[in-house]
């Protein structure tokens, strides 16, 4: 026993052992140096993956793939029964069978399912003859159009050129002309877009209108109309219905259109002026003889 426990004990104070002081524990990763490090690979796992995708998308392969799928799926559909095995169009006397077939971009066994009715509808509308036209898909192998064509009204001349034109000013074809011979003839520029109230006015004076060889657009605002005996009628650029009333009574009381003159003018108000041939000037100056 050491000197200073028993010093203790003799003198009456209690004492205790010593004990040795524990090392410090060892110091642990704290919960944000582990989220941290778990974030971070994270990441660099997620950049990993974009960079895979982006490469998929850039390089084509995943639109071929899908294509590759969606072809697969249509040639099934056709195996099936689904495929075009025909065309089936109505209302059609002008437009050519050719020229649908290419604008619907359709041939025997084109998957029925891949066809698309509202593109072929623009397409065919687009055709020079088609006014309008209807376009369906008739399950399980059967396209179905309905078509309504345009009306040739008359023949357009401008710059020595002939062309068959529509009621809408619309050119409809510059080929096969003698088959539209008998068509009113207009003339000038801007013509299509007038021709059609022209002549609308025109039919309501038959007697008129079947003497008219060219209805020519001045100025792209009034109309003369050529005789088929070279007079020349110039009509006023509004008013026309009257005008032509005038003449036509005129016409049928006193048979003018037949008569010595080179032109009649119907521009001035209910005036109706007459320019006569130099014949006839001549004649009227000179005395009748006596008998």
């Amino acid at each position: 026993m050491s000197r200073l426990t028993a010093n203790r004990r003799l003198a009456g104070v209690a004492t205790r052992p010593v004990k040795a002081k524990p090392p410090p524990p060892r110091r642990r990763p704290t919960p944000r140096a582990l989220s941290w490090i778990a974030y971070g690979g994270a990441g660099l796992l997620a950049t990993g993956a974009v960079g895979t995708v982006i490469w998929a998308f850039t390089s084509g392969w995943v639109s071929d793939t899908v294509d590759a799928a969606v072809d697969g799926a249509l040639a099934m559909t056709v195996d099936a029964g689904l495929g075009v095995r025909n065309v089936l169009v109505t209302g059609r006397e002008r437009t050519p069978g050719q020229d649908i077939l290419a604008a619907l971009e359709v041939q025997t066994g084109t998957p029925i399912l891949a066809f698309d009715p509202d593109e072929a509808r623009d397409a065919v509308a687009a055709l020079p003859w088609v006014r309008n036209v209807v376009v369906e898909r008739r399950f399980p192998d059967t396209i179905y159009l309905r078509l309504e064509e345009r009306q040739p009204l008359a023949l357009w001349q401008s710059n020595r050129t002939m062309r068959v034109i529509d009621a809408d000013g619309v050119v409809l074809t510059e080929q096969g002309l003698e088959a539209y011979a008998a068509l009113p003839l207009v003339v000038g520029l801007g013509a299509p877009d007038h021709a059609a109230p022209l002549l609308e006015k025109l039919a309501e004076r038959p007697a008129i209108a079947e003497r008219v060889e060219a209805a020519i657009l001045v100025s792209e605002r009034r109309w003369d109309l050529r005789l088929d005996n070279g007079v020349n009628v110039r009509l006023p650029e509004t008013g026309v219905d009257a005008a032509l009333l005038r003449l036509s009574e005129i016409e049928a009381n006193n048979g003018l259109l037949d008569r010595d003159i080179v032109a009649i003018d119907l521009r001035i108000g209910d005036r109706l002026v007459v320019q006569t041939t130099p014949g006839a000037s001549q004649r009227r100056r000179m005395p009748e003889e006596d008998t």
